[in-house]
């Protein structure tokens, strides 16, 4: 649900139904900015509605206008960039009859946002989008409401075109990944079948790559498959203190070229307390937007799993290994990648049990 969203309106009769909406936003626990430009307003904010809307678009996750969409649309357009950056833009008039998503109706959440604001105003939800006129699966709700990463819109268009089409598409899941109970979409099958498939439905899916990739994992067999990628991956790191934040990225950037992992899949790094003000690392996480976590020596030593062991690194340490073993204890899963090492740095990838809803 939204988190950050901003509500401006343009006359006293707006000002009503913005309140409204507000109220609707404030108990869905939303950070809700409210701002009235009119001259009827004592309140009304003096800056034009071009600087005002220019801050909130890069702020917030949605920006709600109550007048004229034509205000609207004029006042969004010189900022926007793609569907997967933008936040969700929406129009109500200001007696409260329409609420219009007018950008980013499925990644943003335009189009769930207008229905929840039309049951509470009472007011006509008018949705545009092709896969939810129909009445098809969209890959693009699927990957928001999943914390997916959309690796290529272009891919993420064909898919869905494929659906409205009336034609089915083939999804692959890793192993790591679990499908809650609840079904699968119409048009949408496993690959290469499910429990219950007749012989012949999962030898036709089998004949064919799959259409989405769901996992951490690039496939050369399937390069042309759109890939959806979780934030499901733990960096183990340990380094010589003083390692610097730029030779660290280039060996994690290699460890996962080298193993075919995305660099969006990874979610967090972790390694042992005595890290836990190295610099480098430090850097390297911020950069990429990383929690950093680390553990006692004592609680790493208890991580359960088979780990190479160092008598160097248990010396220095405590703990005979740093890098598999937080990223184990980190992720609360199982060692992918185990150690490499090199240049005084050494990397592990761990990935826990993830799941998806359909």
């Amino acid at each position: 649900m939204i988190k950050r969203a901003a509500v401006i309106c343009f006359t006293e009769n707006g000002r009503k139904t913005a309140e409204k909406i507000k109220e609707c936003l404030d108990a869905q626990g939303a950070a809700v900015t409210f701002a009235k430009k009119y001259s009827g307003a004592s309140d009304s904010i003096a800056e034009p509605l071009k600087t005002w809307t220019g801050r909130e678009f890069m702020a917030r996750e949605a920006l709600i206008y109550v007048g004229a969409a034509g205000i609207a649309v004029r006042a969004v357009a010189p900022f926007i960039r793609s569907k997967a950056e933008d936040p969700a833009v929406l129009v109500v008039d200001e007696q409260g009859h329409f609420c219009i998503p007018i950008l980013s109706g499925h990644m943003g959440g335009a189009n769930e946002l207008a229905k929840l604001i039309g049951g509470k105003l009472g007011a006509v939800p008018v949705i545009t989008t092709a896969t939810d006129l129909s009445g098809k699966w969209g890959v693009d709700v699927f990957a928001r409401k999943n914390r997916l990463k959309i690796q290529d819109m272009r891919k993420a268009k064909e898919v869905s075109a494929r659906l409205l089409s009336g034609k089915n598409i083939a999804v692959y899941l890793e192993e790591s990944c679990r499908m809650v109970p609840g079904g699968l979409p119409e048009g949408v099958k496993l690959w290469p079948g499910k429990e219950g498939d007749t012989p012949d439905t999962v030898n036709r899916i089998r004949k064919a790559a799959p259409d989405i990739v769901i996992g951490i994992r690039k496939y050369t067999q399937w390069s042309g498959a759109l890939y959806l990628i979780p934030k499901a991956l733990v960096l183990g790191i340990g380094c010589r203190k003083g390692t610097g934040a730029r030779q660290l990225e280039e060996k994690v950037l290699a460890v996962l070229e080298e193993n075919d992992i995305f660099l969006e899949s990874v979610g967090k790094a972790a390694s042992v307390d005595l890290k836990k003000e190295e610099s480098g690392i430090l850097k390297l996480c911020e950069k990429y937007g990383w929690p950093f976590e680390t553990f006692s020596p004592e609680m790493l030593k208890r991580t359960e799993g088979e780990f190479s062991s160092s008598g160097f690194v248990r010396a220095v340490t405590g703990v005979d290994n740093i890098c598999e073993r937080s990223a184990v204890c980190a992720s609360g899963g199982a060692i992918l990648v185990p150690k490499q090492a090199g240049d005084g740095i050494t990397v592990a990838a761990a990935v826990g049990k993830w799941e998806v809803r359909f």
